[in-house]
Formats: structure tokens, C-alpha cells, sequence
């Protein structure tokens, strides 16, 4: 897998082959990814104070069941949205490269999410800052890449790619924490 992430050579399509391959282990991948966003969207809240920790299991288990629907909904509406259109091939590559950084980013959350719920006070806001910039990077890394690929693909134009980046991935995260926020300050 971080071959195939590392790798941008022609021998990467042999690489993507092997890996889509072994749908067990990217189920698996995909499972830890969504209990690891989960849980460091949950130690976040923590953190901060925006959450009473007394309900910490059920608040736990809704964070990463949000992420989880979110990812699946997110999957249903782009092979939805590929065979309405036609370009299979171009969804086959957007969600291979959204999935393939997910997977990537579930392994390096995972020593960040450690930190943050068990780490010493002094450890944790610089973990909670580096790990934000790792995300930061690696979302800004999946645009880069999905937009390299998809405008061979695709003629779409950068305003075009960025209306979707802005309408379909950053307003329903607005909309879930709008909505976690809501239920969360219902149930204190």
C-alpha cells in the first residue's frame, strides 16, 4: 500500500492492480481508518471541552459511525454519479486515490490518537497541531492527485474542481459538525 502510495513510476498500475485485488485487507484498512477518524474526532472534542466526557462510550461509537456513513454515502454517491454519466473509469481512479489516502492516513493517525487520549497535557496540543497539518496536507495531496488524474480523464476546468471540493467534500463535514454539535448539546 505505501508502495503504491510512494510510487508514481509505470509500474504503478501493476502495483494498483495487485491492491484492489485484496478486498479483504482494503476492507480492513477502510474499517481502521473510520475507527481511527472516529476516535480522533472524538479525543478532539474531548480535548477541547466542547463535550461532557461522562457519555464517552455512546459519543465514541457515534464518531465513528459518522465517518464510517459519511465514507459509504460518499462511495454510493460517486459510483451513483460515475454510471449516470458514464465515466466509470475516472470514479474507478477518484475513489481508488480517496481511499488509498484514507488507508494511509488510519495508519498515521493512529500513534496522534494515542497521544491525545493518553499523552501528558504538555504533548497533547502539539500532537493535536501536527496531526491537523498531516491531515491538512494529506486532503490537500487527494485534491492534487485526483485533479492530476481526473483532467486527462474529464475536461474540467480548476473553478469547476473546486466547486465540487467545496460542495461535495467540505460542506457535508459542515453539516455533520453543525449536526454533532446540535445533538451533543441536546443530550447535556
Amino acid at each position: 500500500m505505501f508502495r503504491v502510495f510512494f510510487n508514481t513510476s509505470l509500474r504503478q498500475s501493476q502495483l494498483t492492480d495487485q491492491l484492489l485485488q485484496a478486498k479483504q485487507v482494503s476492507l480492513f484498512f477502510n474499517i481502521l481508518f473510520a475507527v481511527t477518524a472516529g476516535l480522533y474526532i472524538y479525543f478532539l472534542l474531548v480535548h477541547f471541552n466542547w463535550i461532557d466526557t461522562g457519555i464517552s462510550l455512546t459519543t465514541a461509537g457515534i464518531c465513528i459511525v459518522s465517518v464510517a456513513i459519511l465514507y459509504f454515502f460518499k462511495y454510493l454517491t460517486l459510483r451513483f454519479t460515475g454510471w449516470l454519466t458514464g465515466y466509470n473509469s475516472a470514479v474507478n481512479t477518484y475513489l481508488f486515490i480517496i481511499f488509498l489516502i484514507n488507508k494511509i492516513l488510519g495508519i498515521l493517525l493512529i500513534p496522534f490518537v494515542i497521544v491525545i487520549a493518553f499523552g501528558a497535557s504538555f504533548l497533547q496540543y502539539p500532537a493535536i497541531l501536527v496531526s491537523l497539518l498531516l491531515i491538512g496536507l494529506m486532503l490537500l495531496l487527494r485534491f492534487l492527485r485526483s485533479y492530476g488524474l481526473l483532467r486527462k480523464d474529464i475536461k474540467v476546468s480548476r473553478f469547476h474542481f473546486f466547486l465540487y471540493i467545496a460542495g461535495i467534500e467540505v460542506v457535508p463535514l459542515l453539516l455533520i459538525y453543525k449536526a454533532l454539535m446540535v445533538l451533543l448539546n441536546k443530550n447535556l
